[in-house]
């Protein structure tokens, strides 16, 4: 998995660019936000990466700022939100504007973000609204603090992991929890192995 690259800026397009890491060219999607802020070409940049497996290709989304991953996962967290969709709307609202809409249940303005129907933009207010009062409030989603013991701070970086691939943290927690009660000292590449087992065997 993919989570961060650093490189060369060698294409750049309005929704996707090519970085060079390494002599390895990296094609990654983009939201309009992260375009705006990107540098000149053959200058060196770090993006945030969010990774999905589609028909056994790995393809790469890069943010330039973490609050655009984190509103990009959370939008494909509900049914009927593909990352396609989910670019869109980042594209055309910043994350903070966006957010703000979802909390107040805004769903007349949601509604008019090209590709947002009535009905998906009442599903996106309802399930994300509340998962977002939350973050703002520090109950969910809260990053561990420097003196957080290191089981803690695995299992926090094994779901954030589990996100990046797609899947909800929420139905993730008992896999992550049973793969650290077996493994506990192995690594976060071998947790996620096992708790990608524990979901294919359903």
């Amino acid at each position: 998995m993919i989570a961060r690259l650093a490189g060369t800026l060698i294409v750049k397009e309005p929704d996707q660019i090519i970085v060079d890491v390494a002599g390895v060219g990296y094609q990654l999607f983009i939201p309009a936000g992260t375009y705006r802020r990107l540098p000149p070409l053959e200058q060196q940049l770090v993006l945030w990466v969010t990774t999905r497996i589609r028909d056994d290709q790995f393809i790469l989304y890069g943010f330039a700022a973490a609050e655009e991953q984190q509103m990009f996962l959370r939008l494909l967290s509900v049914a009927g939100v593909g990352p396609k969709l989910a670019l869109n709307i980042i594209s055309r609202i910043e994350p903070g504007q966006l957010e703000q809409m979802l909390i107040n249940q805004d769903v007349a303005l949601l509604t008019k973000i090209p590709g947002l129907g009535k009905k998906l933009s009442q599903r996106l207010a309802l399930e994300l609204g509340e998962e977002l009062k939350k973050h703002r409030s520090g109950t969910w989603g809260q990053l561990p603090s420097p003196s957080s013991s290191g089981g803690e701070t695995v299992r926090h970086e094994l779901l954030r992991a589990m996100e990046s691939l797609g899947f909800k943290p929420t139905d993730c927690l008992g896999m992550v929890d049973a793969a650290l009660a077996k493994h506990p000292e192995g690594t976060l590449e071998e947790l996620l192995k096992q708790v990608l087992k524990g979901i294919h065997r359903g």
